[in-house]
């Protein structure tokens, strides 16, 4: 009886093992991936007090409500506020390389932004990936020309996803459009057309 209950003991202990190299394995890859893990040579995102349009609005990253304020540092460590952008419509796109729809709509956001020139404000944000990976792929992103390589207002990084999650993301890609008082007149959790972002930004300029 006693050989028995060692003999399960030990399969036990094999098993969770086993389990453990699994899981180990698995985050291994979502390290490599740039899933998990915080880019540690970017500073991570601000939050900061949101300027008042002077109304009674609240403050959310809801429709409706005043876009929460943060500063996000580009490819260049540059830091940059939305606050900065008040009095523009500002577009903030989540994304990564590993997100097949963010790789699909990524050229229509250039398209975008090309289009309505400086009456919007791409604000393009990176989620916990490496610098150079993000760099990278947007230096291989077909651009209008016919070649490779788009570029937009700000070129964001959010390597431990404080502003994502601060956000309220709910998928990939994740679009918030803010009118120039810094409502949030649209949000989307996926993929959009080039038209739903024309509709978006069209919205924002006509106050919402």
């Amino acid at each position: 009886m006693a050989h028995e209950q060692g003999r399960t003991l030990k399969q036990r202990l094999i098993a969770l093992a086993g389990l453990g190299a699994i899981v180990g394995l698995v985050v291994g890859g979502l390290l490599l991936l740039g899933v998990l893990g915080a880019n540690n040579d970017v500073r991570a995102v601000e939050l900061l007090d949101t300027p008042s349009t002077g109304g009674d609005v609240n403050v959310g990253p809801q429709v409706g409500k005043l876009a929460p304020n943060f500063e996000i540092s580009d490819f260049s460590d540059k830091r940059h506020r939305l606050s900065d952008y008040r009095g523009q419509v500002v577009y903030i796109n989540f994304w990564a390389t590993w997100c097949v729809p963010c790789q699909k709509e990524m050229p229509d956001i250039a398209q975008l932004q090309k289009e309505y020139g400086e009456d919007l404000v791409v604000i393009s944000v990176n989620r916990r990936e490496p610098l150079k990976r993000a760099k990278d792929f947007l230096e291989g992103v077909p651009n209008l020309d016919g070649g490779e390589g788009v570029s937009f207002t700000v070129n964001g990084l959010d390597p431990d996803d404080t502003l994502y999650e601060h956000y309220r993301g709910l998928g990939m890609p994740t679009s918030i459009f803010v009118n120039a008082d810094g409502m949030i007149t649209r949000r989307a959790d996926g993929i959009m057309t080039l038209d739903e972002m024309r509709e978006a930004v069209d919205g924002a300029l006509a106050g919402g």
